[in-house]
């Protein structure tokens, strides 16, 4: 549902960091809140995640989740970890922009627009001690509805019964409380045909909120030592996950760093830009990008003509990409999938697949030999009804 009839369009994609695998939108706290305002007006079922060091630790060994990320209406980093990481590999993030923060940014724009939340999640204890705090706080909104799921697997759920609730309840925003990988499973595989206009997964906001979970103080926040804080409220479940997060943070970071600094190959002078490229496949958009693709002449390669067809992106001549340049890659991927176009790499050259296999991005990027061998087939709708 939509709470304007009028509606209003969504906005165009903010510029994409690429970091540890996955894409990233360079938005801050306020343009994120935006967006998330531009998108229930528009009323079409989008989701968004805030992904932190976890998300990233896990979707570099979950394809699913990975894909589920990479598709994220929009995505934005949820730590300040990464926040410091993408100075390494610009374009950097301007600021961390927390769930658990962003959620209390809705209730206020809610508050004074008249949305309607769902929340899926949590205990039905909490969910009572949220409902109360929330009228109390945020008179202008209503919590139209909730639902306490059983610990156990997504499938398992009773999401037949969660749905008729959800649609019962008409939200414009649905926030499911139960943790990554769970959340987005969740979210990708229902929320789409409840049409609910926004969905993000908040994770352990709802424990906040009731005040079962105190988060650290504001200093804390700021410096990116929250993570301590929370470690010592939880030390027996969150020491051994973040000493894996770590692991993955120092892991990814050095293998995105030897893949994208300057030495890393060398240079050939082919120019910059796109060349010309004439498909033998009919019905085909043919692309071309040849030498550097980097931060510095992004705008030379070009992205596929809104409403074309399939996408066919020579890559044979491109002898470096810098981590813009692995961003920039992944808006055609994320274009073609909003667009449902079907997309394939002609003949990359080796520097990019070498990148391409070391970040496991290989299910997102098809590549063929031939332009005769382009696939016929037509690509998922998109990731909200992943499996």
């Amino acid at each position: 549902m939509s709470a304007n009839s009028s509606g209003s369009s969504v906005r165009p994609e903010p510029e994409v960091a690429f970091l540890l695998g996955l894409p990233f939108h360079r938005m801050t706290m306020g343009e994120t809140v935006a967006e998330c305002v531009a998108v229930v007006e528009a009323g079409e079922p989008r989701y968004f995640v805030t992904a932190n060091a976890d998300f990233v630790a896990q979707a570099y060994e979950n394809e699913r989740l990975r894909e589920i990320l990479i598709h994220a209406h929009r995505a934005v980093g949820d730590g300040m970890p990464l926040v410091w990481l993408s100075r390494l590999f610009p374009p950097r993030l301007p600021e961390r922009v927390a769930g658990s923060d962003l959620v209390f940014e809705l209730f206020r724009e809610g508050n004074e627009r008249g949305w309607r939340f769902f929340f899926l999640g949590s205990d039905e204890a909490t969910l009572t001690t949220v409902g109360d705090i929330l009228a109390k706080r945020y008179p202008g909104m209503t919590v139209a509805g909730s639902f306490s799921p059983p610990f156990a697997a997504v499938d398992d759920w009773p999401n037949e019964e969660i749905a008729q609730r959800i649609r019962a309840a008409r939200p414009h925003v649905l926030l499911v409380a139960v943790g990554c990988p769970k959340q987005e499973y969740w979210i990708a595989r229902y929320a789409r045909d409840l049409r609910v206009p926004l969905a993000i997964g908040i994770g352990a906001s709802l424990d906040f909120i009731s005040g079962r979970q105190v988060r650290a103080p504001r200093w804390m926040q700021k410096t990116g030592l929250e993570w301590i804080w929370r470690m010592g409220t939880d030390p027996s479940r969150l020491v051994a996950r973040y000493w894996k997060d770590f692991r993955y943070l120092f892991r990814l970071g050095f293998l995105q760093w030897r893949l994208t600094r300057r030495g890393q190959a060398r240079v050939l002078d082919l120019g910059v830009g796109a060349a010309n490229f004439t498909s033998p496949v009919s019905g085909v958009e043919p692309l071309c990008w040849v030498g550097t693709v980097e931060a510095a002449n992004l705008d030379l390669h070009a992205l596929p003509a809104e409403g074309a067809g399939p996408v066919l992106l020579d890559l044979s001549d491109v002898t470096f990409m810098d981590s813009a340049g692995i961003g920039r890659l992944l808006q055609v991927v994320r274009q073609c999938r909003e667009a449902k176009q079907p997309l394939a790499l002609l003949r990359p050259s080796p520097q990019v697949r070498k990148i391409i296999a070391a970040l496991r991005l290989e299910s997102q990027l098809p590549m063929i030999e031939k332009a005769e061998d382009f696939p016929p087939r037509a690509p998922a709708e998109d990731g909200l009804n992943a499996p």
